[in-house]
């Protein structure tokens, strides 16, 4: 295990968000630490260095560049905060500040995906990101706190990098899990699901709904940190629809590909139908894959496949709406 890249400790359980009406100091340095230390701890699945510099996907960048870019973001946004006097490494908070946008038309952004491209030794990032962790508890220590905590305050650009931490944490995830087998290591105290079961798979019943209408949206004084997309205010009627008791397994996924759902058009929106057709998927990219697949075989976008299911059913992807 690739214990060295962690600057804290190892952890793979989350704190709650702090209630930013009435949180301590201790409580946000504790939730940072929490964030920072998740986000590494995931890195330890690597089975070594070398795999940094890999691409887990031809519309991404190396994971070395994601490993960094969350301590630099809280390095720019708390200098910009004014947080923060000048600068740890500038070099790296320009190189490690941008990433690549997922969508096609951004290939062209790949001189630094290639192995020409000089990024840093493992161990200098790693350096980096303990001299961040420890100016980051400085901050949380020296700022005063005043309550609450909201977009006006100072202490927003510190929450950002929180829930920043956090999100790629979900997206550097999405990257482990597409590479080779071989290049991973099961983490320290991870438990797998079990292979064989006694027990036969339940049916997956669907319920009813009944249709009204909902309203949803983020207030501006709500006591925990938001991006821009949760705030606002939207009513609008949602009509009576039935959901599945159970989440989609992998099993339902399998029936819905050997019943040839990835070569039926019919049965993606046109923006889904698009990108399979754009990666040459046949099945998710994190499936082991002993087809000899192009690299690149699919994303949540295929989660749109079940819109209408060879046997005939009819359903559709949840909106927030239908959450409600």
């Amino acid at each position: 295990m690739l214990h060295h890249v962690l600057t804290g400790e190892l952890t793979f359980t989350s704190l709650t968000p702090p209630d930013l009406s009435q949180c301590s100091k201790s409580d946000l340095l504790a939730y940072f630490e929490n964030s920072y230390s998740l986000n590494e701890s995931l890195f330890t699945a690597l089975k070594d260095e070398s795999v940094f510099y890999k691409c887990p996907d031809r519309l991404r960048l190396p994971l070395i560049f994601y490993y960094g870019h969350t301590a630099v973001v809280f390095v720019n946004k708390l200098a910009l905060a004014g947080l923060l006097k000048g600068r740890i490494n500038f070099e790296f908070e320009k190189m490690f500040e941008t990433g690549v946008d997922e969508m096609s038309w951004d290939d062209t952004e790949n001189y630094r995906m290639g192995g020409s491209y000089k990024w840093p030794r493992v161990g200098e990032v790693v350096e980096y990101r303990r001299k961040v962790r420890e100016v980051i508890r400085d901050i949380i220590r020296d700022t005063p706190l005043d309550l609450p905590i909201n977009m006006k305050s100072p202490w927003w650009a510190l929450l950002m990098g929180f829930e920043h931490e956090r999100i790629h944490l979900e997206t550097s995830s999405v990257l482990i899990r597409q590479l080779p087998i071989g290049l991973v290591n099961r983490p320290d105290g991870w438990n797998y699901a079990p292979k064989q079961t006694e027990c036969l798979p339940q049916t997956n019943q669907m319920l009813s709904v009944n249709g009204q209408e909902v309203t949803f949206g983020k207030p501006t004084d709500f006591p925990s940190y938001g991006w821009d997309n949760e705030y606002g205010h939207v009513t609008c009627y949602v009509p009576a629809f039935e959901a599945s008791k159970f989440l989609v397994t992998n099993g339902d996924f399998l029936d819905f590909i050997r019943a040839g759902g990835y070569s039926r058009p019919e049965l993606w929106t046109d923006e889904g139908w698009h990108w399979r057709s754009f990666r040459e998927s046949k099945h998710p990219m994190f499936w082991v894959c002993n087809s000899g697949c192009k690299s690149g075989c699919g994303t949540d976008l295929a989660a749109y496949s079940h819109c209408s299911l060879p046997e005939g059913g009819v359903g559709e992807t949840a909106t927030d709406a239908n959450y409600k």
